[in-house]
């Protein structure tokens, strides 16, 4: 604590009213999202050469669905389990760390499996042993922030994340590319490793604050607009990955790279994270829902079009304007959560918004994965927009903002 208020004092400029131990939690995940970027491209195009058994009747945009769900399904299934126990241990970086090695495993056993159902079984590990971290994450950032930096900080945490995520397809998709999947495995597990490293020796724990009297009144309010922002996160997630599910199908028909599919992954990541700060801050000063219902309204024309993209270009238009448009929703929303979940069960509240947008990643490809390969291909580009749209009108009705509060509670 006082070595932290002398680097601050030191460096003012540099600073600001951020904590800078926020800067060193953010640079320890950046590796690790480096990976999982890459897996996002590379474990979808990876399936056109396994092999399957028990699902090879299954369409290929079907597997690559659901190879994707079961990820994101068992790592929120693991968060609200998680985040009750880190809240009643108080630990964060137990959780963290477990997390990483199981990561780091898993992503270097991807280039010994031999089939689809292996593929499918590895992934499914993977998920819940990532599941493990984030809702430790997310309270970090929140003890080292305060609610009046509080966009800010998530903002930055989440711009620093992004870059690493945003990069990920487009070096899994080169170096798939040029040297194999087996090297694009063995780089994410030398990044989990890297990752693992940073978070043992320089992240250092944190610890909750007791709940203050005052806020046992207001606990079922706080939890309605906790899991309305979770449905917004819900729909945000499903709208974004559900495209991962149909990258073999954007690839035959426009005729594309993997290198190019790579870009268009990463393409909406990149313009997010040139928003996200702003963003953030904007939300500390006019309120966080009005920015939440805005990206969620002008998301509904924006993902139906999605469904009629001709080239490769226009994809990675439409993804940028979704980056910019996710900016809006994401970082508002965990800063709005986090003030509705000060106290002794942060992590908790917290991990409903992280098991929400866990549920849209496990949701999202398999969402449109089936509908596309079993209805039409723009079908569940209309299904998700009007969810949006669902989810926008809940945000209005049922969401309060909190008061400016507390402190923070740092190690």
């Amino acid at each position: 604590m006082d070595t932290c208020n002398l680097q601050k004092n030191a460096f003012p400029n540099l600073f600001g009213n951020i904590n800078p131990e926020l800067y060193v939690l953010s640079l320890s995940r950046f590796c690790e999202d480096l990976g999982s970027g890459m897996l996002v491209a590379l474990v979808p195009l990876y399936i056109s050469n396994l092999g399957a058994s028990f699902l090879s009747g299954l369409p290929l945009v079907a597997r690559a669905g659901l190879v994707m769900t079961v990820f994101g399904l068992f790592s929120a299934l693991t968060q609200p389990l998680m985040g009750r126990l880190s809240d009643r241990l108080d630990r964060r970086r137990p959780f963290i760390i477990f997390g990483l090695i199981g990561y780091t495993f898993f992503s270097f056993f991807y280039s010994q499996v031999t089939s689809y159902e292996q593929l499918l079984f590895i992934r499914l590990l993977q998920g819940i042993t990532v599941g493990a971290t984030i809702p430790a994450v997310i309270a970090m950032v929140t003890h080292i922030s305060t609610s009046e930096t509080r966009g800010k900080s998530v903002g930055i945490y989440t711009t620093i994340r992004s870059v690493a995520f945003g990069l990920g397809p487009v070096v899994g998709g080169a170096i798939a590319g040029y040297w194999g999947f087996n090297a694009g495995f063995y780089f994410c597990a030398m990044l989990g490793v890297i990752s693992l490293v940073l978070v043992t020796f320089f992240v250092k724990e944190t610890r909750s604050a007791p709940e203050p009297v005052s806020r046992h009144k207001s606990n079922k309010k706080s939890y309605a607009s906790v899991y309305s922002l979770a449905g917004a996160m819900l729909m945000m997630m499903v709208g974004i990955m559900m495209v991962v599910a149909l990258i073999p199908e954007y690839e035959v028909r426009l005729e594309a790279s993997e290198f190019s599919l790579g870009v268009a992954v990463s393409a909406y990541i990149f313009a997010r994270l040139l928003f996200q700060v702003p963003l953030g801050s904007l939300s500390d000063r006019i309120g966080r829902k009005k920015l939440i219902v805005t990206g969620l309204f002008l998301s509904v024309p924006l993902v139906v079009g999605m469904g009629y993209i001709a080239s490769v270009g226009q994809l990675i238009l439409f993804r940028a304007f979704q980056g910019l448009l996710v900016a809006a929703i994401d970082t508002p929303a965990m800063a709005l959560a986090a003030d509705l979940s000060d106290g002794s069960s942060l992590s908790s509240r917290l991990s409903i918004i992280t098991t929400a947008q866990a549920a849209g990643m496990a949701l999202g490809p398999i969402f449109g994965g089936f509908l596309a390969g079993y209805v039409t291909f723009v079908t569940p580009f209309y299904a998700c927009a009007l969810l949006m749209l669902l989810a926008g009108f809940v945000i209005i009705k049922k969401v309060e903002e909190p008061g400016k509060v507390t402190e923070p509670v740092s190690a």
